[in-house]
């Protein structure tokens, strides 16, 4: 039979003739022909039963375990912590969240202990033993801040009245001058999507 490695996928049962073999010969294909399986070469396995292999050898299939964590975080917990917590790191079996602010550490540290025994009943063959919470630079991937489009809105005059009365009393013209320019562009611009303007 031609080795399979030449393309030939079919092969005659009795005769051990390839399919290519009999077209070469202008013969009549054998009833028997039976499609072939396709082998790998000698000393090639797949890669879905080398990468355990390999995992396991060099004593990775614990750290393996861990870090299934930063692929599915989002799968295991709520998307609230997930939005402003992602792992960053795992360190002698403690793990390491990148926390948004301060305000969502203090939260996160009340809900440590749940977290840590829902992650290691997540973990098959391994386990984290504490939970450290660290600020960062926490920016969400899928959030992109946008600039805030600023319109000029121009105050009422009775309101612009109101305010040069308001602050006629101060003596420096300068002073008085910038407060009611101040005053001015904070009630002027605006943010477009704002409800209330100010």
């Amino acid at each position: 039979m031609p080795s399979l490695a030449c393309g030939s996928v079919f092969f005659c049962v009795s005769c051990q003739m390839g399919l290519e073999e009999v077209k070469r010969r202008k013969a009549m294909p054998c009833v028997m022909m039976r499609k072939a399986k396709k082998t790998l070469p000698k000393g090639v396995r797949k890669i879905n039963t080398t990468v355990p292999t390999v995992l396991k050898d060099k004593g990775w299939e614990q750290k393996f375990d861990q870090h299934r964590v930063f692929v599915e975080w989002e799968n295991l917990v709520d998307a609230d912590f997930a939005s402003h917590a992602r792992p960053l790191k795992v360190v002698k079996n403690v793990l390491w969240l990148e926390v948004e602010n301060s305000a969502w550490m203090q939260q996160f540290q009340f809900q440590k202990m749940v977290l840590l025994d829902s992650l290691n009943k997540f973990l098959k063959i391994s386990h984290f033993s504490d939970i450290k919470f660290v600020l960062g630079d926490f920016s969400p991937k899928d959030k992109q801040t946008k600039e805030p489009k600023i319109s000029f809105i121009r105050p009422p005059e009775d309101e612009v009245a109101a305010f040069t009365n308001q602050v006629s009393s101060i003596a420096d013209e300068r002073v008085r001058e910038s407060l009611i320019r101040l005053w001015y562009l904070s009630r002027a611009c605006q943010l477009e999507d704002s409800d209330n303007p100010r």
